[in-house]
């Protein structure tokens, strides 16, 4: 057989391997994003404070070091950065207390950046803030010129909740774990639906954060409420996310779609 022919061969196969992978990306996706069966009518109910934010969608998961900051920086306009606190109130970027040691401020984050003040902040914090080390976060985005409108902080209902509504800051509200865990039972569901409900009126969030597998819940139920989904299940380049990322600008209320990947 002709090496020319081989060649053809083998990029035919390769042609076809990559269509069929395409395809299944593309099913699958489909199938991630089915409506969920109602258990109850949908609420118009969406009770937040005015979003504020840049009217960034893609946001990039876990940028906790000075090198993931840099080298994405042309790739995301919006990062998701965790924030704990150690023993001694002094405030760290770190996913949780084991990567504390590494040391690493938030201004080291911003330092990596060229242009600092052109990005969106999610602020994930890991632990709840004082009005010290809140003000420790402003000061230091300052700094670096970041509209304090750039920056979502992500916290669970509580004090360091209401502290950020009482500066007027753009609150992200982390949906209840049981959300999606209704287990067909319409009285459990009704249930579910009216706390969070209650827990949105209470603390009128920019947003609500939730998990990818919580959101056709939240989008069957309150399709008005304001969204900042996540999905970081996957690092590895895949065609399921641009299929990912065409769903979610198809719906308004969602905000944020923050991706994982891998940093070469």
């Amino acid at each position: 057989m002709k090496k020319s022919r081989i060649v053809t061969y083998l990029v035919l196969l390769v042609v076809f391997l990559f269509g069929a992978y395409a395809a299944f990306m593309y099913v699958y996706t489909e199938w991630k994003f089915l409506p969920v069966e109602l258990l109850q009518e949908p609420s118009a109910a969406a009770p937040h404070a005015e979003w504020k934010a840049p009217n960034t969608l893609l946001y990039l998961h876990k940028v906790n070091t000075p090198r993931r900051s840099a080298r994405k920086e042309k790739s995301y306009d919006g990062y998701e950065i965790d924030l704990q606190t150690d023993a001694s109130g002094n405030l760290w970027v770190a996913h949780d207390p084991a990567e504390m040691k590494d040391k690493i401020k938030l201004s080291d984050i911003f330092a990596a950046l060229k242009n600092p003040g052109q990005k969106a902040y999610w602020l994930d914090l890991k632990t709840q803030l004082t009005p010290e080390q809140l003000d420790q976060i402003l000061l230091t985005a300052k700094a670096f010129r970041i509209p304090k409108e750039n920056l979502l902080l992500e916290t669970v209902p509580g004090e360091t909740a209401k502290l950020i509504n009482q500066r007027e800051l753009q609150l992200l509200l982390q949906l209840p774990e049981n959300f999606d865990k209704d287990l067909g039972n319409p009285k459990t569901r009704k249930e579910i639906n009216r706390n969070a409900l209650e827990m949105w009126k209470e603390y009128r969030p920019a947003a609500v954060s939730a998990s990818f597998g919580k959101y056709p819940y939240l989008r069957a139920y309150f399709p008005q409420m304001p969204k900042a989904i996540y999905y970081s299940s996957t690092k590895r380049p895949s065609l399921k996310k641009p299929f990912m990322v065409r769903h979610m600008k198809e719906d308004p209320s969602v905000k944020i779609f923050m991706l994982d990947e891998y940093t070469w």
